[in-house]
Formats: C-alpha cells, structure tokens, sequence
C-alpha cells in the first residue's frame, strides 16, 4: 500500500496527500495472502506426515524470511516514525491529551493481554524446548540497568544490535529536532523543508515496497515450519495450543472493546450502541483489508456521520494509525508470554514489567508498517531474551490476529478522536459541558 502522508494548509486542516491501494505484492497471483497462507499450511500436514522428523530441513524457509525481516525491522521502525513526525503537527493541549489517551489505552490492552495470558497459560504443554534442556529463566535486569541501556555508546550499535528501545528514542529526539527546524522555516517562508520530508516519505516507501516482498514469501515460511513441526512426534500440540492462543487475543481485544465502549459511556457522553453503529463499515473495512491506514477514508467519513469535527477525526486518524496501536501491543504482549511458556521459561514479575515496556515501544515502531506487529516481535523477542527462531510458528495464525488486532486499533482511533471532540471542541476551547454530537443523517 502507499503511505499516506499528511500535510498542514494555511487553516491548519490535515489533508491526505495520496491514496490508498493494494500491491501487487499483497496478493501474489491475484489471490489475497492470507489465501496462499491458509493453502500452505493445509498441504504442509501431509508433507511433513510423510517424511516425519526429515522435515525437519524446511526450516530453512522460516529462517531465511526471518532473518530478511529482521534486517528490516531496525531502518523500518526508524522511517516509519521520522516519516509521521515530521508530516503531522502534534501541538498544544488537544495533541498532549491525544497522546496521553492513546498511552492509556495502550497500557490497559498490554494489561488485558498478559492477564489472560497468564490465566490460560496457552503455552504450557507445548514444550518447544529442546529435549532434556534445563528449563531457562530471563536475565534479571535492575531499573538502573533498564535506564542505562535507554542510550546507546553509539547510534551504530543500537542498529547493529536491534535495540528497540534505543532506536525508538533516538528517533524520536531526531524527529524532533526535525519539526522544530520545520516549523522555524515555515515560520520565515522557506520552503525547503519540503525536500527533507520527500526523502523521507521517499525512503520510507522504498522500503516498504522491499517489505512486502518479504512478506509474500509468508507462505513459504508457513510451509516450512508446519511441516517441521507435523513431522515431529509432539509436534500437533504447537497448533492445538496455537487455538489457545487465538482465544486468549481474541477474547482480550473483545475486553479491549468493551474498554473503548466504556470510555464513550462514561466520559464522551454517547450511547455505546450508537458508537458501534456508526462504526460497523469500518470495522468490516478493516478486517477485510487487515489495513489501518486504507480504512482512513470510511474511518473519516464515520466520524463526520457522528458529529465528530474535522480537526479532531483527521489528527487521530492519521497519527493514530502511527502511534496508536492498542490490538497490536496486546497481541505482542500475549504472544511474548506464550513463547516463554512454550519454552519453560519462569518469568517473574519484572520480566513481565520488562516485556510490557518492550512492547508498548514496539507498538510505536509498528505503526504505519505493513505487518508491523510480526515485523517488530524478533526486536521484542530479542530485548527480554526470547529466542527468536520460533518465532515462525506464530506465522500459522497471524493472518488471523492481524485482521482482529488491526480493527480493535481503528477502534481506538476512532474513541479518541470522540474524546478530543468532547473535551475539545472545533475552537480548541476545551469544555466541560457534554459535546453534542449531531445524529447521522
């Protein structure tokens, strides 16, 4: 898909400054993705009955398209952020409100996710580890420790050693520095600004386009690790305790939901029902595309339908599909818990504290990433001592959550930008009358 980018007028409005299509790359042959990866796993059962434990080989598969999307995340996540700071505004108290909403949603998702998590322990019994492995436990970090790692001895290092706390930060002070050069040439006339951001844009999308080209070969990963793990004797409880999985992410985003509904009750002053009606076409946009920012136009258009003002449906639409991703940071949180299981790791209280920091980073990288939450879990896996390798077994039930985690983030997108609308009005006074929001016509 292209990257939407937003520019500011003269009025201050955010306009969309491309479309949104479908590549190619996303649908190899004309046939959706998740089709090929649905295709893939099917045939991979009987291949890896037939040959057992000398399936073993096609793990090669995974691991190459692992190790090719782990070379991108690190340039990715950089871009992706550099590129939505410097082409969105976030100012004054209606951003800082924007950001801090988003923040807590985000943590309460990460809170859901791990809570259920732990209570089902779908991990347990798949056993993962090699046999007669000692069960391992995380390294033990101190706060102190957690902090001194937040800076890296050189800008290479937090690239070559995939630091995802480190390259968040960096490039945020990075952006910036960036909009303050921007708004100080705006501010003389100086147009020149505008070839930083195209380069940017521009980079961002070369890479992207790169991306997708890894992330067609999907199914071919799906095939290799299906049919490693069929042809090993305990190798059909990964995918019973993969169901496990699917339930517990799709029950905490229904929990995450019912959050989203409960803030339009008691804070927006809206009937939840009315809410959800006015947000079924984008619900249904966003699990047929698996796509945030193609669901932009129908998030919009909703939101006028609602009442919502311009200024705050296009400010969260757009920086939301960047910096708010409630679904995703769930599914990461609870997928990070489930490989610990599955490998007997004893993760303590901190460890778990240590994997909801990771995470809520992880999500602020993702955004505007095709696949961002798969692209960032080796980062994630690799901050709090995951080994990364299996990771490819997710890969089985991904196309799954991404459509249910990517709806659940528009849905966070759209509570917000009710929010802002209700406790800042189009004038930017904020208020603290209910704002009365005119029915859909």
């Amino acid at each position: 898909m292209e990257v939407i980018g937003e520019t500011s007028g003269a009025s201050g409005d955010w306009e969309p400054t491309a479309a949104v299509a479908d590549e190619p790359e996303s649908r190899p042959g004309g046939i959706p993705l998740y089709v090929w990866v649905i295709a893939a796993a099917l045939l991979a059962i009987p291949v890896g009955l037939y040959f057992g434990e000398g399936a073993i080989r096609l793990e090669l598969f995974p691991k190459l398209i692992l190790r090719a999307l782990t070379a991108l995340a690190a340039p990715l996540v950089v871009l992706a952020i550099l590129s939505a700071v410097v082409t969105n505004e976030i100012r004054g108290r209606q951003g800082g409100a924007m950001m801090f909403f988003y923040f807590i949603n985000t943590l309460v998702a990460m809170i859901i996710g791990l809570t259920f998590t732990n209570l089902v322990r779908p991990g347990e019994g798949v056993a993962l580890a090699e046999p007669g492995a000692k069960a391992p436990s995380l390294v033990k970090k101190t706060v102190s420790d957690l902090v001194i790692e937040l800076i890296p001895k050189s800008v290479g290092e937090a690239f070559a050693t995939n630091n995802l706390a480190q390259l968040v930060l960096l490039t945020l002070a990075l952006g910036v520095g960036l909009t303050k050069i921007r708004d100080e040439r705006q501010r003389r006339g100086d147009p020149s600004f505008g070839v930083i951001v195209e380069l940017l844009n521009t980079g961002f999308e070369v890479l992207m386009k790169v991306l997708l080209w890894v992330v067609a070969l999907v199914p071919l990963a799906v095939f290799g690790i299906v049919a490693a793990s069929v042809g090993e004797k305990e190798g059909m409880k990964v995918f019973s305790s993969l169901i496990w999985l699917i339930l517990v992410v799709v029950l905490g985003l229904s929990c995450q939901v019912i959050w989203y509904l409960l803030q339009m009750a008691v804070l927006a002053k809206m009937s939840p029902i009315r809410f959800l009606k006015g947000a079924l076409d984008v619900m249904a946009s966003t699990f047929s595309t698996a796509s945030t920012a193609a669901t932009i136009p129908i998030t919009l258009s909703r939101l006028a339908r609602l009442g919502v003002s311009r200024r705050s449906s296009q400010l969260t639409a757009c920086i939301g599909t960047n910096f708010n991703n409630d679904g995703t940071a769930l599914y990461q949180a609870s997928a990070a818990i489930f490989m610990a299981q599955s490998l007997g790791y004893q993760l303590s209280l901190t460890d778990q504290i240590l994997i909801m920091l990771t995470t809520l980073v992880a999500s602020v990288g993702a955004g505007g990433i095709p696949s961002g939450s798969f692209v960032t879990l080796p980062l994630i896996f690799a901050a709090v001592q995951l080994p990364v390798d299996k990771i490819p077994i997710l890969l089985t039930v991904d196309w799954l959550l991404d459509r249910c985690r990517t709806t659940s983030n528009v849905l966070g997108d759209m509570t917000v930008a009710v929010l802002l609308d209700r406790f800042f009005p189009a004038d930017g006074t904020p208020t603290p009358e209910p704002l009365l929001l005119n029915e859909a016509s």
